[in-house]
């Protein structure tokens, strides 16, 4: 008895899926990168397991600096929760979650298209993106943009495979809410997932349907339910979410530039450029062919998300934009077969090995430059985790610190933290905030350069307002001097 074409192709997409699993379980990082979002989260995370108040991170919010809000929302650190709660704060745990999250997102993603590509495009599919070494460095990242994008394939799938009219159509409604409510709690972002499908309804339907009305219901009730038990991150983005001109014309070129580098891995190479064209060709192609087909649930969701990115005053990269590539990634394929279809009938397998082939080439020369040791920065360099030690052992649980990574700080020490605002901010202006938040001691670095030298500075230049209390290769360790005030910029020089 032979088996089916798709159910042999469905063997081969396993086999594929645990392959990706294997490679990204067996190349984790310790360490991570400077970036302290995930201080944050895991922080949350530690509190829903020590039963303190989610928000008690240690963070002093800050809005002239632009870090992050006062909080995160919650569906990330419940997830991680488990993980802390058997495993501290070690990191790789929480990283092979992280894997865990792609593959699911991977096996969903080629749910939802695998009608559109048949067997062997799908299983192209996964590969492109399983194997992509930005996918591959983003399960390093304890962040939300692997849940994040798992939620959102989650609720397009429920919505492409939901039934319009009958009784069944009210669980499929729940479950669209709850996978909207999953997608919003995991990234604020996620709100414009609400808008994408009354966008999708309105333009598919010409109207809202019944079953768009219980979703998006089902989803508030979640999210008030949220607000009551946990509170709400939305008041957390309030004076730091101001889109300009400037920010959104960055946004228009470097967006552009991330999802071409997703394709050639950020190599330049004339090799590179050849095959962006390629991409480019095929993916209008893939366009075309899919115009026909109509409005689906995925554009509908990315319509208004792409928007949101566009307007976010900050760029992460190509994080933000992670939900797209899946996309892109279709539509050159789409186009591919499209084409093979109609011009090389006999070569629809061939044209997809040789297209894998040419993709090929980037990725394996990215991952030849690429360190596959520890991460030397946060808890992957010693002088960090020294500084920690000195921290815990200098100060007490009443002393305030600033430092340009608080939310690391605070982690790691169970200190209050807050960061500070550089950019167009005098010595005085400085002085003034740290008195304000009552810090008693602040932390410079050469280990990274983000505030271009800014506090350290500012402490070569304020010697009477603070004595050296910890010194290591990489930081310093000041306590501030309560009654001393500090030199102006005239005074001192």
């Amino acid at each position: 008895m032979h088996k089916s074409p798709a159910k042999t192709g469905n063997v081969w997409l396993i086999v594929l899926l645990i392959t990706i699993t294997f490679f990204h379980a067996a190349t984790l990082r310790q360490g991570h990168i400077w970036a302290d979002d995930f201080a944050m989260y895991i922080h949350h995370a530690r509190n829903i397991v020590e039963g303190r108040r989610y928000a008690q991170t240690g963070y002093l919010f800050t809005p002239t600096a632009p870090v992050s809000p006062r909080m995160y929302p919650p569906v990330f650190p419940l997830l991680l929760a488990p993980v802390v709660r058997f495993s501290g704060l070690n990191l790789i745990p929480m990283k092979l979650e992280q894997v865990l999250f792609f593959v699911l997102a991977l096996a969903v993603i080629c749910l939802y298209w695998q009608r559109d590509l048949g067997r062997e495009y799908t299983i192209a599919l996964a590969t492109i993106l399983g194997f992509s070494p930005h996918f591959w460095a983003a399960k390093d990242n304890v962040l939300s943009d692997l849940p994040f994008l798992l939620f959102f394939y989650v609720a397009a799938v429920l919505v492409q495979r939901a039934p319009r009219d009958g009784p069944t159509q009210w669980p499929w409604a729940i479950l669209i809410g709850i996978a909207l409510y999953l997608a919003i709690g995991t990234r604020t972002a996620g709100i414009a997932l609400l808008a994408g499908l009354v966008l999708y309804d309105l333009l598919k339907y010409r109207t809202i349907t019944r079953i768009t009305v219980v979703a998006l219901s089902t989803c508030a009730a979640l999210l008030l339910l949220q607000s009551r038990f946990i509170g709400s991150e939305f008041g957390g983005y309030t004076g730091t979410f101001h889109a300009t001109l400037g920010t959104v014309g960055a946004h228009l070129i470097a967006y552009p530039r991330a999802l071409a580098g997703f394709w050639v891995a950020s190599t330049q190479t004339a090799f590179s450029f050849f095959l962006l064209g390629v991409v480019s060709l095929l993916s209008l192609a893939g366009l075309f062919y899919h115009y026909k087909r109509g409005l689906t649930i995925v554009e509908a969701f990315l319509v208004p998300y792409a928007a949101m990115a566009i307007l976010w005053p900050y760029s992460p990269g190509i994080r933000l934009v992670f939900p797209v590539i899946p996309w892109i990634v279709f539509l050159a394929l789409s186009g591919l077969r499209g084409l093979t279809e109609k011009f090389a009938p006999r070569h629809v397998s061939t044209a997809v090995c040789a297209f894998l082939l040419l993709i090929s080439v980037p990725f394996v020369t990215a991952y030849r430059h690429t360190d596959f040791g520890l991460i030397r920065q946060s808890t992957g360099l010693p002088e960090f985790n020294q500084l920690c030690q000195a921290v815990r052992e200098r100060t007490t649980s009443q002393d305030v610190l600033i430092y340009f990574r608080a939310r690391a700080l605070a982690l790691y020490t169970s200190r209050t933290a807050s960061a500070y605002n550089y950019q167009g901010t005098d010595d005085e202006e400085l002085w003034q905030y740290a008195r304000n938040v009552h810090a008693t001691y602040l932390i410079t670095t050469n280990a990274f350069d983000e505030d271009h030298g800014f506090l350290a500075r500012y402490a070569e230049t304020h010697t009477s307002a603070l004595k050296l209390a910890y010194q290591n290769a990489n930081f310093k360790l000041y306590r501030i001097v309560g009654d001393a005030a500090p030199l102006t910029a005239e005074q001192s020089h």
